[in-house]
Order: structure tokens, then C-alpha cells, then sequence
């Protein structure tokens, strides 16, 4: 047959491009023809049986409630906030006002990041088996958050927004609706990634929302990005201007979540799979090197469900930020467009004077995203000195390995859960109960 992996991608590219064809309602019979032309290649092949199940599958499956609750943001979009209300089998169901954990994802991920690990090495589960009340965040573009209330997917306007609007309008909703619903006066949130970026436009922007968190968890703060390293991100930010111009032509402003291409990274990346290697190292480009901390067995789980929606703006206000060295709104291109907009010739900072909220900063040696050098820039600006921060006791824990690591727990959630269960003392008067 010749070299392994020559033979796979002279097949592989071919269906990469079935990917982008494929009907979306033929979705089950495109995973069959997935598998058993693998299954020739490589023999029988033995998936975890959480690869290709949705967040509401993967947590009945392992015994916890989970709810999802339409949450209207100001500007219209209709987003999915999936609630974890207690520990498995009903474990804490009975405390009333029970502390709330909100969890905010990453760019191009969705709430399945929290919990596709299972019990106890997902942060999200093991909040609810501690006796926290847990909500998710699934923000607008992403598969769950895909709808508005006069727009349609289809149009340009539906996908014009970067991270800044889901800071200042997508966060606040979803807070908003937990403080009601839940009748409590404040929550702990979490945030990775853009999921940080998002809290930090909010505080920054509508400065009252602080007094609504009891402690913000920040995992690999995106704020100061001239010192990110990712070969991947740097290509992209390179050819950027490119890649505008053909989405422009091509009329496409977001790119929506694709089962098919979720389908084949399982298909191609799961333990059987003599690619897998190959996808592995992809991933690493992008966020660091890590190898002994990807779960092999589990990575086709996380590939079902990610990457997920994303709009092209969003991916140029980060870009920006490459260039500029800055933390600031959207640049418009022109110094007359941003006065339209901003009535100043120059994007907006957002200024961490306002930020007022308790903080947990934890960041990693190895991040080629959110560079040691960029966080600590962001904490020295900071006007309130952190309950913690924490650079993370591993040389080559990554960007991903915030949400993806197999010892994720040992290194970082169970300090993270004996901090945030220092800002919420109830919690420990309810376990004794």
C-alpha cells in the first residue's frame, strides 16, 4: 500500500470536500459511511461511546439533569443557556438558593466544553457534585444559540459581531436571567479563552455588572495578544486581509457549526485512527505542545461537538488586537468610520479601572495564545490586586489543556474549586448539612 499517511490524505481531502456538500438532515448516514470506510483502512473500529453525542445525550448518560433555557439578549439574538441544577442523581436538589457557577467557553466552542470529560475531570460536573447550581453559556453563532428574533442566519447583519458583543450584550443577558431565576444576588463566573475576553468587555463596559459576580475565574485571559506565538493564529493573521476579501465575494460573514466536519475529525482522530497523530499535532500548532496530557482515547469526544460557530468579525477583532497590541474595540478600518461609530478617530480601550469584581487569574507556561508575557502585562494594569493568580506548576500546559487535559484536575480544578468555595462560604454550611 505504500506510505500510511500518504494513502489516508490522498482519500482524506476528497472527503473533506463531501464535508461541505453533504445535506445536513443525511447527517446519521454520512457518520455510517464515515466509520466503515475507516473500518477498511484500519480494522474495527472501538469509539468511546460519548463520541458524537451532544451535551444533553453526554450528561443523561453519566445521570445529571440538564435544562436548556432561551435567554433574549438586547439586540435580539435568542441564545441557550443548559443548566446542571445538581449533582448526579439529584445530589444538593433539596438546598434552596444554592450557590450559582456560570461557565463561559472559548471562541468556536460551545457549553459541551465544561462537561464532555465526565465526572469528576470536568469542572462543570464536579461544581454540581459539589453542591453548585451550574449554567453554561453558549454564545450567539454557536449551534445552540443560533437564532434572533427578526434575523435570519442567512443574513449578513445576524453575523456582524465579535467578542464585544458578547461581552456587553450576550453575558449580561445570561446573568440577568440566572440572578432572576435563581433568586440570588450574585454568581461566580468562569470564563476561558474568549469566554474571559467576553467578562472583561462587560466589567469594563457596563461597570454596575460587577457587583454581580462574587468571583470571576479567569483560565488564559485573551486580553494583550503581541506576544502570542501560535504559528497557526500567525499564518491567519498574515493572510487575514485575504481571507476577508473571498469571504466578502463569496458572501460569507460566519461560518456555522458543520456536522460533517465534526463528523470526520472523529472519524480521522479518534485512537484507531493512524491520523490521529497527525490531528493531534494540527491541534498542538495551534494552542502549544502537550502531548502527554491529550487523552487519546477521549479526543474524538471533544472533536464531535468542536469547533463550533464563528462569525469572520470575530476572528478580525482578535486580529486586530495581534497588530495593535491593544485591548479595544473593533477598528473600522478608517480613522472617518470609527468617528461614525465612536465619534474618536481611534477604537475605544476598554479601561480596567472599572474593573472591580473579584478575581482568580490562572495562566500557563506554555500558552502560545495567552503568553505568559501578555497575561502579567494585563494583572500589573489591573487596580485591585486578585484573590489568586496562579501560573500553572507544568512547563507545557497549553491553551486547550485549560478545558482539555487528562490531569486538568489534579493541576488546576481542584484549586479553582477551593477558591471559589471561598467566595461562596454557604456552600460548605450546605454540605454539612
Amino acid at each position: 500500500m505504500g506510505d500510511p499517511i500518504r494513502y489516508n490524505m490522498k482519500i482524506t481531502v476528497p472527503l473533506l470536500l463531501i464535508c461541505f456538500t453533504v445535506n445536513v438532515n443525511s447527517i446519521g448516514n454520512v457518520s455510517f459511511f464515515f466509520r466503515a470506510f475507516q473500518s477498511l483502512l484500519n480494522g474495527q473500529v472501538n469509539l468511546d461511546p460519548d463520541i458524537g453525542l451532544n451535551i444533553t445525550q453526554l450528561l443523561k448518560n453519566y445521570n445529571y439533569t440538564v435544562e436548556a433555557h432561551d435567554v433574549v439578549t438586547e439586540d435580539g439574538y435568542i441564545l441557550t443557556a443548559h443548566r446542571v441544577p445538581h449533582g448526579r442523581n439529584g445530589a444538593g436538589k433539596e438546598v434552596p438558593n444554592r450557590p450559582v457557577a456560570l461557565l463561559g467557553h472559548c471562541l468556536a466552542c460551545s457549553s459541551i466544553d465544561w462537561v464532555w470529560q465526565g465526572p469528576n475531570n470536568s469542572l462543570a460536573l464536579m461544581l454540581a457534585d459539589a453542591g453548585y447550581d451550574v449554567w453554561l453559556v453558549n454564545n450567539r453563532g454557536n449551534v445552540h444559540s443560533m437564532r434572533h428574533q427578526t434575523l435570519s442566519t442567512s443574513d449578513a447583519k445576524f453575523w456582524d459581531f465579535s467578542f464585544h458583543e458578547k461581552g456587553y450584550y450576550d453575558l449580561p443577558a445570561i446573568v440577568d436571567y440566572i440572578l432572576d431565576f435563581a433568586q440570588v444576588d450574585n454568581i461566580t463566573y468562569v470564563g476561558h479563552s474568549q469566554g474571559t475576553t467576553a467578562s472583561l468587555v462587560l466589567t469594563t463596559s457596563r461597570p454596575e455588572y460587577n457587583d454581580k459576580f462574587n468571583l470571576m475565574v479567569l483560565f488564559s485571559p485573551i486580553v494583550y495578544l503581541d506576544h502570542m506565538s501560535s504559528p497557526s493564529v500567525r499564518f491567519l493573521a498574515k493572510y487575514f486581509i485575504l481571507i476577508k476579501a473571498a469571504s466578502t465575494v463569496l458572501n460569507v460573514h460566519g461560518i456555522p457549526y458543520t456536522p460533517a466536519i465534526n463528523i470526520l475529525a472523529e472519524t480521522i482522530c479518534n485512537e484507531d485512527s493512524s491520523l490521529q497523530e497527525f490531528c493531534i499535532f494540527l491541534i498542538q500548532l495551534f494552542a502549544g505542545f502537550d502531548y502527554d496530557q491529550v487523552d487519546r482515547s477521549k479526543l474524538a469526544v471533544y472533536l464531535s461537538n468542536t469547533p463550533n460557530g464563528i462569525s469572520i468579525k470575530d476572528m478580525e477583532h482578535f486580529i486586530q488586537l495581534v497588530y495593535s497590541g491593544e485591548f479595544r474595540q473593533f477598528d473600522f478600518g478608517s480613522d472617518l468610520a470609527n468617528l461614525l461609530h465612536y465619534k474618536t478617530a481611534q477604537p475605544p480601550s476598554y479601561h480596567f479601572k472599572n474593573l472591580k469584581a473579584p478575581l482568580a487569574v490562572y495562566y500557563a507556561k506554555n500558552d502560545f495564545l495567552a503568553t505568559v508575557t501578555d497575561v502579567e502585562r494585563f494583572l500589573a494594569q489591573l487596580s485591585h490586586d486578585p484573590l489568586e493568580t496562579y501560573l500553572i506548576d507544568y512547563d507545557f500546559f497549553n491553551h486547550l489543556d485549560f478545558v482539555t487535559a487528562k490531569d486538568s484536575k489534579s493541576l488546576l480544578y481542584d484549586r479553582v474549586v477551593r477558591q471559589i468555595d471561598q467566595s461562596n462560604p454557604s456552600i460548605t454550611a450546605n454540605r454539612l448539612k
